[in-house]
């Protein structure tokens, strides 16, 4: 393997799709691109501290929180990630360290469970009614010894038309942390925290909040290097070159501190790097990153 072939400049999990050829490399690879910011990586320790919480008949858990585009979904899918399923040689089933699901849209119980079980990989496959659910439900975390269970985009289930329903859900996810003993974490926006707050004894399940915030200034030089080292790209964008400085100021201006933003908009960068074979970013192909419809909208109402 040449010099000019070995690619050192791309992290050693990503060189293996540099092979492939398009955008289809974007799409092989592009959910294994993760990049933490100072406040995700407090959110990780306090995940840790979830999963690796001592059983208890009153768990408490957990809330990340932020405003869309911080990076809430990426940083629980990354957690989960690295805390894969252990196939212990004998034991009946694989333990899980944490599991991932999203919340329903509506207050559903059913959803919950089968959503769980889903994630386990033992499904009922039969019409079970919701006692059976819940029973299969609790022996499978506890056989699999799940270390916590994360419900994702929690907001979406708030409606004003079904206040009462949202209550009693509330009550039931209580009821199912102290059921498994297994802490929670909920995530969402930072409304989701008035939702929690609308039943005392589940405030009370949750007193922990992170907060996802915007990266600052300082904070982008060492994110962005971090960006570049994992982007799918066979040519080094050399970053930390004073002479591309204005692909940082542009691309800083534009995520407005949000981590998933800035993932956009890199994926975009990517995209157009590896469409003109350039393969690497420039301050020209950072200009040529198209506005979204909806961003550039919101712009124009701003200005």
């Amino acid at each position: 393997m040449t010099a000019e072939t070995d690619y050192t400049h791309v992290h050693e999990n990503i060189r293996p799709f540099l092979k492939i050829e398009g955008r289809r490399r974007l799409h092989d690879c592009w959910d294994r691109i993760w990049v933490p910011t100072p406040s995700t990586k407090e959110a990780f320790i306090a995940l840790s501290d979830c999963m690796n919480a001592p059983s208890s008949t009153k768990p408490r858990g957990l809330v990340i929180t932020g405003d869309s585009d911080s990076g809430k979904s990426r940083t629980l899918t990354a957690f989960r990630d690295r805390h894969k399923p252990d196939i212990v040689p004998g034991a009946e089933y694989a333990e899980f360290p944490a599991i991932y699901i999203q919340a329903p849209d509506k207050p559903s119980r059913t959803a919950v469970f089968k959503s769980i079980l889903a994630e386990l990989g033992h499904p009922i496959l039969y019409n079970a009614s919701e006692d059976d659910l819940r029973r299969h439900t609790v022996n499978m975390i506890r056989g699999c010894q799940v270390g916590t269970i994360m419900i994702d985009e929690f907001h979406d289930i708030s409606r004003e038309r079904m206040s009462n329903q949202l209550v009693e859900f509330l009550r039931f996810i209580k009821s199912l942390i102290n059921e498994t003993g297994r802490p929670f974490v909920i995530a969402g926006v930072p409304a989701v925290l008035d939702i929690i707050a609308s039943e005392k004894q589940m405030a009370g399940r949750f007193e922990t909040v992170v907060e996802l915030r915007p990266f600052t200034r300082d904070e982008f030089a060492k994110i962005l290097v971090s960006f570049g080292k994992m982007l799918p790209l066979r040519n080094p964008s050399n970053l930390r070159d004073p002479k591309n400085a204005e692909i940082a100021h542009e691309l800083f201006a534009r995520s407005g501190g949000l981590i998933g933003r800035l993932s956009t908009l890199l994926h975009d960068a990517c995209r157009i790097a590896i469409e003109s074979k350039e393969e690497r970013l420039t301050p020209d192909i950072v200009r040529a990153i198209p506005e979204r419809a909806i961003e550039a909208a919101r712009r124009r109402a701003a200005g």
